[in-house]
Protein backbone atom coordinates (compact mmCIF):
# COMPACT_ATOMS: atom_id res chain seq x y z
CA UNK A 1 0.00 0.00 0.00
CA UNK A 2 1.18 3.51 -0.79
CA UNK A 3 2.03 5.79 2.10
CA UNK A 4 3.49 9.19 1.19
CA UNK A 5 6.97 9.70 2.59
CA UNK A 6 6.63 12.73 4.82
CA UNK A 7 9.26 15.42 4.82
CA UNK A 8 11.06 16.25 8.02
CA UNK A 9 13.43 18.90 9.18
CA UNK A 10 16.12 16.33 9.87
CA UNK A 11 18.49 14.66 7.46
CA UNK A 12 16.69 12.32 5.09
CA UNK A 13 18.18 8.86 5.67
CA UNK A 14 17.39 7.79 2.12
CA UNK A 15 20.11 9.99 0.64
CA UNK A 16 22.94 8.41 2.63
CA UNK A 17 21.56 4.89 2.31
CA UNK A 18 20.98 4.90 -1.44
CA UNK A 19 24.24 6.71 -2.09
CA UNK A 20 26.01 4.04 -0.04
CA UNK A 21 24.15 1.33 -1.95
CA UNK A 22 25.17 2.94 -5.24
CA UNK A 23 28.81 2.97 -4.10
CA UNK A 24 28.63 -0.74 -3.23
CA UNK A 25 27.23 -1.55 -6.67
CA UNK A 26 29.78 0.67 -8.41
CA UNK A 27 32.53 -1.22 -6.58
CA UNK A 28 31.12 -4.61 -7.59
CA UNK A 29 30.54 -3.55 -11.21
CA UNK A 30 34.08 -2.17 -11.46
CA UNK A 31 35.48 -5.67 -10.90
CA UNK A 32 34.10 -7.27 -14.08
CA UNK A 33 33.31 -10.96 -14.08
CA UNK A 34 32.93 -11.42 -10.32
CA UNK A 35 30.28 -13.64 -8.81
CA UNK A 36 28.18 -10.77 -7.38
CA UNK A 37 28.03 -8.71 -10.56
CA UNK A 38 24.80 -10.37 -11.66
CA UNK A 39 22.98 -9.11 -8.56
CA UNK A 40 23.56 -5.38 -9.16
CA UNK A 41 20.96 -2.97 -10.51
CA UNK A 42 22.31 -2.92 -14.08
CA UNK A 43 20.87 -6.42 -14.55
CA UNK A 44 17.31 -5.31 -13.75
CA UNK A 45 16.89 -2.08 -15.68
CA UNK A 46 18.30 0.32 -18.24
CA UNK A 47 20.56 2.19 -15.78
CA UNK A 48 23.32 1.28 -13.37
CA UNK A 49 24.56 2.86 -10.16
CA UNK A 50 26.32 5.74 -11.97
CA UNK A 51 23.04 7.47 -12.81
CA UNK A 52 21.89 7.16 -9.21
CA UNK A 53 25.23 8.53 -7.96
CA UNK A 54 25.02 11.63 -10.18
CA UNK A 55 21.36 12.22 -9.33
CA UNK A 56 22.12 12.09 -5.60
CA UNK A 57 25.17 14.29 -6.09
CA UNK A 58 22.85 16.92 -7.52
CA UNK A 59 20.47 16.47 -4.59
CA UNK A 60 23.33 16.89 -2.14
CA UNK A 61 24.42 20.07 -3.90
CA UNK A 62 20.90 21.47 -3.72
CA UNK A 63 20.63 20.68 -0.02
CA UNK A 64 24.10 22.01 0.81
CA UNK A 65 24.29 25.18 -1.25
CA UNK A 66 20.84 26.49 -2.23
CA UNK A 67 19.98 28.32 0.99
CA UNK A 68 23.55 29.62 1.36
CA UNK A 69 23.44 30.86 -2.24
CA UNK A 70 20.19 32.70 -1.52
CA UNK A 71 21.81 34.51 1.45
CA UNK A 72 25.36 35.09 0.21
CA UNK A 73 26.24 34.17 -3.36
CA UNK A 74 29.94 34.90 -3.02
CA UNK A 75 30.26 32.66 0.04
CA UNK A 76 28.28 29.88 -1.63
CA UNK A 77 30.30 30.02 -4.86
CA UNK A 78 33.55 29.94 -2.88
CA UNK A 79 32.35 26.83 -1.03
CA UNK A 80 31.30 25.12 -4.26
CA UNK A 81 34.63 25.82 -5.93
CA UNK A 82 36.55 24.58 -2.87
CA UNK A 83 34.59 21.35 -3.06
CA UNK A 84 35.26 21.07 -6.80
CA UNK A 85 38.96 21.63 -6.11
CA UNK A 86 38.92 18.82 -3.57
CA UNK A 87 37.32 16.50 -6.11
CA UNK A 88 40.04 17.44 -8.60
CA UNK A 89 42.77 16.67 -6.05
CA UNK A 90 41.23 13.31 -5.18
CA UNK A 91 40.89 12.45 -8.87
CA UNK A 92 44.55 13.25 -9.56
CA UNK A 93 45.75 11.28 -6.54
CA UNK A 94 43.66 8.20 -7.29
CA UNK A 95 44.68 8.32 -10.96
CA UNK A 96 48.39 8.44 -10.07
CA UNK A 97 48.04 5.55 -7.63
CA UNK A 98 45.98 3.57 -10.14
CA UNK A 99 48.67 4.06 -12.79
CA UNK A 100 51.29 2.76 -10.34
CA UNK A 101 49.16 -0.35 -9.70
CA UNK A 102 48.53 -0.89 -13.40
CA UNK A 103 52.20 -0.38 -14.29
CA UNK A 104 53.19 -2.97 -11.70
CA UNK A 105 50.75 -5.43 -13.20
CA UNK A 106 51.83 -4.61 -16.74
CA UNK A 107 55.56 -4.99 -16.05
CA UNK A 108 55.60 -7.83 -13.52
CA UNK A 109 52.40 -9.82 -14.10
CA UNK A 110 51.96 -9.37 -17.84
CA UNK A 111 48.53 -7.72 -17.66
CA UNK A 112 48.89 -6.07 -21.07
CA UNK A 113 45.30 -6.82 -22.08
CA UNK A 114 44.07 -4.95 -19.01
CA UNK A 115 46.32 -2.00 -19.87
CA UNK A 116 44.57 -1.73 -23.22
CA UNK A 117 41.09 -2.11 -21.75
CA UNK A 118 41.53 0.69 -19.21
CA UNK A 119 43.15 3.19 -21.61
CA UNK A 120 46.63 3.02 -20.08
CA UNK A 121 48.65 2.38 -23.26
CA UNK A 122 49.25 6.09 -23.84
CA UNK A 123 51.10 6.27 -20.50
CA UNK A 124 53.59 3.85 -22.00
CA UNK A 125 53.78 5.47 -25.44
CA UNK A 126 53.63 9.18 -24.55
CA UNK A 127 53.94 9.63 -20.77
CA UNK A 128 54.49 13.41 -20.73
CA UNK A 129 51.63 14.36 -23.02
CA UNK A 130 49.42 11.85 -21.22
CA UNK A 131 50.33 13.53 -17.94
CA UNK A 132 49.12 16.82 -19.40
CA UNK A 133 45.92 15.06 -20.41
CA UNK A 134 45.46 13.81 -16.86
CA UNK A 135 45.95 17.31 -15.44
CA UNK A 136 43.40 18.72 -17.86
CA UNK A 137 41.09 15.69 -17.33
CA UNK A 138 41.11 15.04 -21.07
CA UNK A 139 42.69 11.65 -20.46
CA UNK A 140 40.82 9.33 -18.13
CA UNK A 141 41.50 5.76 -17.16
CA UNK A 142 38.68 3.33 -17.59
CA UNK A 143 36.56 3.16 -14.40
CA UNK A 144 37.92 6.59 -13.35
CA UNK A 145 35.39 8.67 -15.30
CA UNK A 146 32.86 9.67 -12.64
CA UNK A 147 34.90 12.15 -10.60
CA UNK A 148 35.87 14.32 -13.61
CA UNK A 149 32.19 14.43 -14.59
CA UNK A 150 31.15 15.27 -11.03
CA UNK A 151 33.80 17.99 -10.76
CA UNK A 152 32.70 19.69 -13.98
CA UNK A 153 29.04 19.56 -12.92
CA UNK A 154 29.85 20.90 -9.47
CA UNK A 155 31.95 23.72 -10.95
CA UNK A 156 28.92 24.63 -13.08
CA UNK A 157 26.58 24.57 -10.07
CA UNK A 158 26.74 28.37 -9.46
CA UNK A 159 25.27 28.83 -12.94
CA UNK A 160 22.62 26.19 -12.25
CA UNK A 161 21.73 27.86 -8.94
CA UNK A 162 21.51 31.27 -10.61
CA UNK A 163 18.93 29.90 -13.05
CA UNK A 164 17.09 27.99 -10.32
CA UNK A 165 16.90 31.11 -8.14
CA UNK A 166 14.71 32.67 -10.84
CA UNK A 167 12.82 29.51 -11.76
CA UNK A 168 13.49 25.81 -11.36
CA UNK A 169 11.39 25.26 -14.47
CA UNK A 170 13.74 27.56 -16.39
CA UNK A 171 16.76 25.59 -15.19
CA UNK A 172 15.18 22.31 -16.25
CA UNK A 173 14.15 23.79 -19.60
CA UNK A 174 17.71 24.92 -20.32
CA UNK A 175 19.09 21.61 -19.06
CA UNK A 176 16.80 19.53 -21.28
CA UNK A 177 17.71 21.71 -24.26
CA UNK A 178 21.45 21.20 -23.66
CA UNK A 179 20.89 17.43 -23.28
CA UNK A 180 18.92 17.25 -26.53
CA UNK A 181 21.28 19.41 -28.60
CA UNK A 182 24.37 17.55 -27.34
CA UNK A 183 22.81 14.14 -27.89
CA UNK A 184 21.45 14.83 -31.35
CA UNK A 185 24.64 16.51 -32.58
CA UNK A 186 27.28 14.41 -30.75
CA UNK A 187 28.64 17.42 -28.85
CA UNK A 188 31.10 16.31 -26.14
CA UNK A 189 34.42 17.26 -24.56
CA UNK A 190 37.46 15.93 -26.46
CA UNK A 191 40.11 13.53 -25.22
CA UNK A 192 43.83 14.28 -25.29
CA UNK A 193 46.31 12.90 -26.23
CA UNK A 194 44.20 9.95 -27.42
CA UNK A 195 41.39 10.33 -29.92
CA UNK A 196 37.73 10.42 -29.07
CA UNK A 197 35.64 12.10 -26.40
CA UNK A 198 34.78 11.84 -22.72
CA UNK A 199 33.12 8.54 -21.83
CA UNK A 200 30.46 10.28 -19.69
CA UNK A 201 29.37 13.32 -21.68
CA UNK A 202 28.96 16.27 -19.26
CA UNK A 203 26.53 18.02 -21.63
CA UNK A 204 24.27 14.98 -21.41
CA UNK A 205 24.72 14.00 -17.78
CA UNK A 206 24.14 17.53 -16.49
CA UNK A 207 20.42 16.82 -16.89
CA UNK A 208 20.39 14.16 -14.17
CA UNK A 209 22.46 16.42 -11.93
CA UNK A 210 20.09 19.36 -12.47
CA UNK A 211 17.04 17.21 -11.72
CA UNK A 212 18.71 16.16 -8.49
CA UNK A 213 19.67 19.77 -7.75
CA UNK A 214 16.04 20.89 -8.13
CA UNK A 215 14.89 18.04 -5.89
CA UNK A 216 17.44 19.06 -3.27
CA UNK A 217 16.36 22.70 -3.44
CA UNK A 218 12.72 21.68 -3.02
CA UNK A 219 13.56 19.43 -0.07
CA UNK A 220 15.56 22.21 1.59
CA UNK A 221 12.44 24.41 1.40
CA UNK A 222 10.22 21.63 2.79
CA UNK A 223 8.53 21.16 -0.56
CA UNK A 224 7.87 18.12 -2.74
CA UNK A 225 9.65 18.34 -6.08
CA UNK A 226 7.14 16.18 -7.98
CA UNK A 227 3.96 15.42 -6.07
CA UNK A 228 2.24 12.06 -5.88
CA UNK A 229 -0.05 11.14 -8.75
CA UNK A 230 -1.64 7.70 -9.23
CA UNK A 231 -1.13 8.04 -12.98
CA UNK A 232 2.55 8.95 -12.63
CA UNK A 233 3.11 6.18 -10.10
CA UNK A 234 1.48 3.58 -12.33
CA UNK A 235 3.53 4.79 -15.29
CA UNK A 236 6.76 4.75 -13.28
CA UNK A 237 6.19 1.25 -11.89
CA UNK A 238 5.13 -0.01 -15.31
CA UNK A 239 8.26 1.38 -16.91
CA UNK A 240 10.49 -0.21 -14.26
CA UNK A 241 8.80 -3.58 -14.80
CA UNK A 242 9.14 -3.20 -18.57
CA UNK A 243 12.84 -2.35 -18.25
CA UNK A 244 13.48 -5.37 -16.02
CA UNK A 245 11.62 -7.60 -18.51
CA UNK A 246 13.68 -6.25 -21.43
CA UNK A 247 17.07 -6.59 -19.71
CA UNK A 248 16.42 -9.91 -18.00
CA UNK A 249 14.94 -11.49 -21.11
CA UNK A 250 17.24 -9.72 -23.58
CA UNK A 251 14.19 -8.83 -25.65
CA UNK A 252 15.69 -5.74 -27.23
CA UNK A 253 18.43 -5.42 -29.82
CA UNK A 254 20.69 -2.77 -28.31
CA UNK A 255 22.56 -2.27 -31.59
CA UNK A 256 19.71 -2.06 -34.10
CA UNK A 257 18.12 1.37 -33.74
CA UNK A 258 17.04 1.76 -37.33
CA UNK A 259 16.53 5.34 -38.48
CA UNK A 260 15.60 6.60 -35.02
CA UNK A 261 18.03 8.93 -33.20
CA UNK A 262 20.20 7.05 -30.73
CA UNK A 263 19.33 9.71 -28.14
CA UNK A 264 15.70 8.59 -28.17
CA UNK A 265 15.97 4.80 -28.42
CA UNK A 266 19.58 3.86 -27.73
CA UNK A 267 21.34 2.64 -24.61
CA UNK A 268 24.79 4.24 -24.96
CA UNK A 269 25.65 5.14 -21.38
CA UNK A 270 27.89 8.05 -22.31
CA UNK A 271 25.18 10.10 -24.01
CA UNK A 272 22.42 9.31 -21.48
CA UNK A 273 19.71 8.37 -24.02
CA UNK A 274 16.02 8.67 -23.21
CA UNK A 275 15.44 5.04 -22.09
CA UNK A 276 18.16 5.38 -19.42
CA UNK A 277 17.00 8.86 -18.42
CA UNK A 278 13.40 7.76 -17.96
CA UNK A 279 14.50 4.72 -15.98
CA UNK A 280 16.43 6.66 -13.33
CA UNK A 281 13.63 9.23 -13.08
CA UNK A 282 11.01 6.50 -12.65
CA UNK A 283 13.12 4.77 -10.02
CA UNK A 284 13.66 8.02 -8.11
CA UNK A 285 9.94 8.82 -8.25
CA UNK A 286 8.92 5.47 -6.81
CA UNK A 287 11.53 5.59 -4.03
CA UNK A 288 10.62 9.17 -3.10
CA UNK A 289 6.91 8.42 -2.62
CA UNK A 290 6.92 5.22 -0.56
CA UNK A 291 7.48 5.63 3.17
CA UNK A 292 8.74 2.03 3.35
CA UNK A 293 11.96 3.06 1.59
CA UNK A 294 12.53 5.79 4.17
CA UNK A 295 11.91 3.29 6.98
CA UNK A 296 14.37 0.82 5.49
CA UNK A 297 17.00 3.52 4.98
CA UNK A 298 16.64 4.72 8.56
CA UNK A 299 16.77 1.25 10.15
CA UNK A 300 19.70 -0.01 12.22
CA UNK A 301 20.36 -2.80 9.72
CA UNK A 302 20.94 -0.22 6.98
CA UNK A 303 23.43 1.78 9.09
CA UNK A 304 26.61 0.23 7.58
CA UNK A 305 25.47 1.09 4.05
CA UNK A 306 24.39 4.58 5.14
CA UNK A 307 27.82 5.11 6.69
CA UNK A 308 29.40 4.50 3.29
CA UNK A 309 27.07 7.11 1.81
CA UNK A 310 27.98 9.69 4.45
CA UNK A 311 31.65 9.42 3.47
CA UNK A 312 31.00 9.01 -0.23
CA UNK A 313 34.07 10.69 -1.70
CA UNK A 314 36.61 8.79 0.40
CA UNK A 315 34.73 5.52 -0.04
CA UNK A 316 34.60 5.99 -3.81
CA UNK A 317 38.31 6.86 -4.00
CA UNK A 318 39.43 3.87 -1.93
CA UNK A 319 36.98 1.60 -3.70
CA UNK A 320 38.34 2.65 -7.09
CA UNK A 321 41.90 1.78 -6.06
CA UNK A 322 40.84 -1.59 -4.64
CA UNK A 323 38.89 -2.27 -7.84
CA UNK A 324 41.87 -1.62 -10.09
CA UNK A 325 44.12 -3.77 -7.87
CA UNK A 326 41.59 -6.62 -8.06
CA UNK A 327 41.38 -6.24 -11.84
CA UNK A 328 45.16 -6.62 -12.07
CA UNK A 329 45.11 -9.74 -9.88
CA UNK A 330 42.13 -11.25 -11.70
CA UNK A 331 43.84 -10.63 -15.05
CA UNK A 332 47.00 -12.38 -13.85
CA UNK A 333 45.49 -15.25 -11.85
CA UNK A 334 42.42 -17.46 -11.92
CA UNK A 335 40.18 -16.83 -8.90
CA UNK A 336 38.18 -19.64 -7.35
CA UNK A 337 34.64 -18.75 -6.21
CA UNK A 338 35.83 -18.64 -2.61
CA UNK A 339 38.74 -16.29 -3.40
CA UNK A 340 36.45 -14.22 -5.62
CA UNK A 341 33.97 -13.67 -2.80
CA UNK A 342 36.68 -13.16 -0.18
CA UNK A 343 38.42 -10.42 -2.17
CA UNK A 344 35.16 -8.58 -2.79
CA UNK A 345 34.28 -8.74 0.91
CA UNK A 346 37.78 -7.54 1.80
CA UNK A 347 37.40 -4.60 -0.57
CA UNK A 348 34.06 -3.63 0.96
CA UNK A 349 35.57 -4.03 4.45
CA UNK A 350 38.36 -1.61 3.53
CA UNK A 351 35.82 0.96 2.40
CA UNK A 352 33.77 0.49 5.56
CA UNK A 353 36.88 0.90 7.72
CA UNK A 354 37.76 4.14 5.93
CA UNK A 355 34.22 5.46 6.36
CA UNK A 356 34.16 4.49 10.05
CA UNK A 357 37.45 6.23 10.75
CA UNK A 358 36.40 9.42 8.99
CA UNK A 359 33.01 9.45 10.72
CA UNK A 360 34.66 9.11 14.14
CA UNK A 361 37.00 11.98 13.31
CA UNK A 362 34.08 14.08 12.09
CA UNK A 363 32.12 13.49 15.29
CA UNK A 364 35.19 14.28 17.42
CA UNK A 365 35.63 17.61 15.64
CA UNK A 366 31.92 18.40 16.01
CA UNK A 367 31.98 17.61 19.75
CA UNK A 368 35.11 19.73 20.20
CA UNK A 369 33.45 22.68 18.49
CA UNK A 370 30.32 22.31 20.64
CA UNK A 371 32.38 22.18 23.84
CA UNK A 372 34.45 25.19 22.80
Amino acid sequence: MYHPAALSAGRDPRLDFFRGLALVMIFINHVPGNMLEGATSKNFGFTDAAEAFVLMSGMSAGLAYSSVYARDRVHAIAGILRRAGRLYSVHLLTTVLAVVILMAGHNYLGTTALSERVNMVSYLEAPWTTALGVLSMTHQLGYFNILPLYMVLLAATPVFLALASHSRAALLGVSVSIWAVAGLNNINLPNFPTEGFWFLNPFSWQLIFCVGLCAGIASKKGETFVGYSPVLMAAAIGYLVFAAFVIQGQHYDLTNWGDHPALLVGFDKGMLPLPRLLHILALAYVISHFASFRAIAGSAKAAPVSLLGKQGLAVFAWGSLVCIALQVLRDAYVFSPAVDLATLMAGLAIQYAVASRLQVEKMAVRNHVQIA
